[in-house]
């Protein structure tokens, strides 16, 4: 039987609503198919997973939010007066009226003098604005900020579409993607999607699929609306507005779900539902006071066990009183005040706090926390003495059970509330501690005392009372709701209650990896030496179904290799539209991505370098690597130790500091990219690994068919030497020019030295060579090397014992001889090509070596495989 599906969605991003994650949670334990909806705040799409419900979160543009606070404050700017007149502007006002005046007397005319009174008229307006015009501004300026702040009081015409425009943003930015996504019933959690989803389910039933019909949204009630706080920026007006919301779409909720009992009778009444909303309280799961914690409250505060501590936890805004408790402690003589404030201690509530707090004197007495982990919240506050809930009287309150009640209660702490109608019932029903009377210092100060000399036979009443919270648990709550949607969806046995339920306790969110297709790999932006092509062609030879699609930036250098997309640079660098369209389609078709040479790929919307690109497309499930060439990964400090004929010796030098300033900057993120599990990184010669920490070598490659000749090397008169550097400075050419010319002239060999040919011709080049020389200065051997192998030429090159030992493992595992390479410095190059010329025998022995090395390490197979294993690519 197919599973049922749900989608959840809310206003916010996700990572701190314990309500959305754990009725989500419940759900899925009930096996359905959840899935949560939230909005983006990195600004870029993003999905993960958190066990067994997917979460995706989606960027709000706030485009009609932002033009109504630009009208706003357009509006607030605007004036009738435009302020007093200064002394000069008063002097030259009377000196024109004065020259039409003259001009009048002198020449008359009917003009004239209309234009001399126009200027006596003017000039008395400016005494009269020199004068007084400060005053009326002034009064301007009042009037209309008394006249501003008159309307946010008031409630009358309050509609959400001009007050609220941002509920329509949530729509142009949730409501695309709820329509790709698969879902049999929406839940809108909170008032500000419920348009959004009615507007979605009449989309879904309009389609006429199979079971779009039977599509419906649920309603969460998370709070009271029409009794919603008023505190800055929230004002009664915008309150009204969100009730207009609430009012417009409810009643076409199939069902609605709230967090307590009187909410659900209120609900009811105001609104004639059908049926009373169900109640699944917001309640943590019994024993998360037993949890171990490295720090306790007490400890966090830095106090001994006898001083007496009131902890707060929780929101931290005016409505919630806590400046209560703030005045309240000039008259607790040695008592301390804890908050733990969501979502962080520097938030502006909590330092107004903290500013009360000094100007009463008790500073030493207030501690600002940072929020623990929600599951940590009974086990840390547990080592306090009383928790407090001093909420102030609005609507919204009066009908709570704010959820800290509960952790409150779970850690076994007396509980001092406010005399808000529900919290204090429910305290005095149960005996848990004691009630004050909101916003008022000195019965708070009562209250807290009253409840400290009565703390043990509090905590007694808890302790023996193990069945008291069981009702408002976490575990009762889950089945709440997934009676409802057995209710719901009209199918008893489609929702199963599990042996076990899923808690937030140790759960993480993993990114979505795209596994459920054939696998589709981006590659970009370099394109060195034409290897990206490459890799992508071996891949999609060697692992059937993957497909690849290259993009390289044409920076107008001589060669430019084969690409599926070639961006010019410019376009590259400075078009936005473009870096924005690529890197949609690459979002919405890739599985996987290449990064190179530690560059971005969509232009620079994201950063210059690799890791903002990076992290974008992680986010949404794409599996990322980074593949480094060469002097991006290469450290030139390191490099001048490992062989006398480095190019990086000289620190100063213009190009070597260079070098060395961009792999500073550049490698620490390709280490910490590798070693917090991003994803794999690659180098394309064996010398970088030891540059790049955790770093897998991923072997250049060539189609053996392009470079294979059928002409014998060694059958000329004089060996035909080939050097074709792709970098002249870094490959030690000057001093292989030097030798192999000095040969070619005394007839030893044919040198020829080429640069900047076009990638189709070299093959010709090659097969026309005996020799190819490779470089002489790095250690290493790269594309060049490998070309002159598959062509079955004999190499000449420098390549270090570490190198050779890398690449000589690779070729005994595909079952070949080691690298064929032959070795020459520069000081012993001219030796390595008289001895080659002289013994044709070993000249051709060293070309067909290099032929069978070629074909068992680079022609494809060996870093197809390696970039499947690290990447995970699936084939179909």
């Amino acid at each position: 039987m197919t599973a049922h599906r749900v989608l959840m969605m809310v206003g916010n991003d996700i990572r701190h609503d314990t309500r959305v994650l754990k009725t989500a949670l419940a759900l899925a334990d009930g096996g359905v198919d959840v899935t949560i909806l939230g909005y983006a705040s990195s600004g870029a799409r993003e999905e993960s997973h958190l066990g067994p419900v997917r979460i995706v979160r989606v960027p709000v543009a706030w485009r009609l939010r932002d033009r109504m606070w630009a009208r706003q404050r357009a509006a607030r700017e605007r004036r009738l007066f435009h302020g007093a007149l200064d002394q000069r502007g008063r002097r030259l006002a009377a000196l024109e009226a004065g020259l039409r005046a003259r001009e009048a007397e002198q020449l008359g005319g009917r003009g004239r003098r209309a234009r001399a009174v126009v200027g006596r008229a003017s000039a008395k307006v400016a005494a009269v604005r020199q004068r007084y015009g400060s005053g009326i501004a002034r009064r301007e300026t009042a009037w209309r900020s008394d006249f501003e702040t008159w309307l946010a009081g008031q409630d009358t015409g309050a509609s959400w579409r001009r007050i609220i425009p941002e509920i329509d943003d949530y729509e142009l930015a949730f409501g695309p993607a709820i329509d790709e996504l698969d879902w049999d019933v929406i839940h809108a959690h909170d008032v500000h999607l419920v348009g959004v989803a009615t507007r979605a389910v009449a989309r879904r039933r309009a389609r006429g699929g199979p079971g779009d019909a039977d599509a419906r949204w649920v309603y969460d009630a998370h709070e009271f609306v029409a009794g919603l706080s008023v505190y800055p920026p929230r004002t009664k007006r915008k309150v009204a507005a969100y009730l207009d919301l609430e009012q417009e779409y409810v009643r076409g909720a199939s069902g609605v779900v709230t967090v307590t009992e009187p909410l659900a009778v209120e609900l009811q009444r105001r609104y004639r539902l059908p049926d009373t909303p169900t109640v699944v309280m917001n309640s943590p799961v019994l024993g998360d006071a037993t949890r171990d914690i490295e720090v306790g409250i007490r400890e966090a505060c830095g106090l001994a066990p006898d001083v007496p501590l009131m902890v707060y936890s929780g929101g931290v805004t005016v409505a919630r009183g806590i400046d209560t408790a703030v005045e309240a402690l000039p008259q607790l003589d040695g008592v301390h005040l804890a908050v733990v404030c969501v979502p962080h201690h520097k938030v502006t509530p909590a330092t107004l706090l903290a500013e009360k707090a000094a100007q009463l004197g008790v500073a030493d007495r207030l501690h600002l926390l940072d929020p623990v982990p929600p599951d940590q919240v009974s086990s840390f506050v547990a080592s306090a003495d009383v928790g407090i809930i001093p909420l102030r009287h609005f609507g919204s309150h009066e009908v709570a059970l704010a959820n800290k009640l509960f952790e409150y209660t779970y850690a076994g702490l007396p509980v001092l509330v406010s005399d808000c109608k529900a919290q204090a019932e429910f305290v005095s029903r149960h005996g848990l501690g004691g009630v004050h009377t909101a916003d008022d210092p000195d019965s708070f100060a009562a209250a807290l005392r009253d409840v400290l000399d009565r703390a043990s036979q509090i905590r007694r009443t808890i302790a023996d009372s193990p069945g008291l919270l069981e009702p408002y648990s976490w575990p009762h709550q889950e089945k709440n709701l997934r009676d409802f949607y057995r209710r719901l969806l009209r199918d008893p046995d489609g929702i199963v209650e599990p042996a076990a339920s899923s808690t937030l306790d140790g759960l993480t969110e993993q990114p979505v990896e795209r596994t459920d297709r054939p696998s589709v790999v981006g590659i970009g932006p370099a394109n060195m030496a034409g290897q990206a092509w490459a890799w992508a062609k071996a891949v999609e030879a060697n692992v059937p179904g993957v497909r690849t699609q290259v993009m390289v930036v044409d920076r107008d250098l001589p060669l430019l290799f084969p690409a599926d997309e070639v961006v010019p640079v410019a376009t590259y660098r400075r078009d936005p539209a473009w870096g924005q369209a690529f890197e949609s389609r690459a979002l919405a078709e890739w599985t996987h991505a290449l990064l190179e040479a530690g560059r971005p790929l969509f232009g620079v919307r994201h950063g210059g370098d690799f890791s903002g690109d990076a992290e974008v497309m992680r986010r949404v499930g794409i599996r990322v690597g980074l593949l480094l060439h060469g002097s991006e990964a290469r450290n030139p400090a390191r490099h001048a130790t490992t062989t006398p004929w480095s190019p990086f010796t000289d620190p100063d030098e213009e190009l070597t500091a260079r070098l060395q300033r961009q792999f500073d900057a550049l490698a620490p993120k390709f280490v910490e990219f590798a070693a917090s599990g991003a994803g794999p990184v690659f180098v394309s010669t064996p010398d970088l690994l030891d540059d790049v920490e955790g770093s897998i070598w991923l072997p250049v490659c060539v189609d053996a068919a392009v470079w294979r000749s059928d002409r014998e090397v060694g059958t000329g008169e004089r060996p035909v030497v080939l050097h074709a550097p792709s970098r002249a400075s870094l490959k030690g050419s000057a001093r292989a020019d030097e030798t192999a010319q000095a040969l070619a002239d005394a007839g030893v060999i044919d040198y020829r030295r080429v640069e900047g040919v076009p990638p189709e011709e070299m093959p010709a080049l090659v097969a026309d060579a005996d020799i190819v020389l490779d470089q002489f200065a790095l250690g290493s051997y790269g594309v060049m090397a490998v070309q002159g192998m598959a062509a079955g030429r004999a190499v000449i090159g420098h390549v270090t014992e570490r190198v050779r030992g890398v690449a000589d493992a690779a070729a005994r595992a595909e079952g070949a001889g080691p690298l064929p390479i032959v070795e020459a410095s520069p000081d012993t190059l001219a030796d390595e090509l008289r001895r080659l010329a002289a013994d044709r025998d070993a000249l051709r022995a060293a070309a067909h070596a290099g032929r069978e090395f070629a074909g068992a390490v680079h022609d494809g197979r060996l870093s197809a495989r390696v970039l499947a294993e690290h990447l995970r690519l699936r084939g179909d």
